[in-house]
């Protein structure tokens, strides 16, 4: 089940960038035009959305920050805050717009991802470049969302309400990226025997 979430992690990526380049090559982004295309595109997202969230449970699961409460909080959080994104991508369907839950996922990706990082590393569970996957992933996201609160040129660009910016194509599918590796890591690494407890 682990190896299975982390598969659905990585189509997720893909996914999300090809309904990225669609989204700009249609011009659908939001609020769209409200043709079947955008929300096509818009559906592409949630399912993205849903399978980062199924991968992360797959992270939980594998005990890849320990065995403690440190090592399993961070993920938890990082769960909680793409639940709250999906949550939000899916209401909107509904017609309905419920802004606090835009902060609540940014800021819990942020900490989750922040904490969920330290864990991996210091429960040394995970070897090579795997070990520094869910760091990548964090410290491209704390660049990411920092261009975007400042408006920084080549990493984000003007964006419809209730968000002034939002990232570029090319960061956004850069983004996908780190989390096809954080995939690639659980995948590689749920193959392997798990190494003895070590609490956080």
């Amino acid at each position: 089940m682990i190896r299975a979430s982390a598969i659905v992690g990585m189509v997720a990526s893909a996914v999300w960038i090809i309904a990225l380049v669609v989204e700009y090559q249609f011009g659908l982004q939001p609020p769209g035009d409200g043709s079947a295309l955008y929300h096509a595109d818009q559906a592409a997202f949630t399912l993205a959305e849903l399978g980062y969230l199924l991968m992360l449970i797959g992270l939980f699961r594998s005990r890849a920050g320990g065995d403690g409460t440190f090592g399993r909080t961070g993920i938890v959080i990082w769960a909680i805050a793409i639940g709250a994104l999906l949550l939000g991508q899916l209401l909107q369907f509904v017609g309905v717009e419920v802004i606090p839950l835009l902060p609540i996922g940014g800021l819990g990706q942020l900490i989750g991802s922040l904490l969920a990082a330290i864990a991996v590393w210091r429960a040394r569970r995970w070897w090579g470049w795997r070990r520094l996957a869910p760091a990548i992933w964090a410290s491209y996201t704390f660049i990411l969302f920092g261009a975007i609160a400042t408006g920084m040129p080549g990493l984000s660009t003007p964006a419809a309400a209730p968000s002034s910016t939002s990232p570029t194509e090319l960061a956004e599918a850069v983004w996908q990226v780190a989390w096809f590796l954080v995939g690639l890591a659980l995948y590689i690494e749920s193959g392997r025997p798990v190494p003895t407890a070590n609490f956080l």
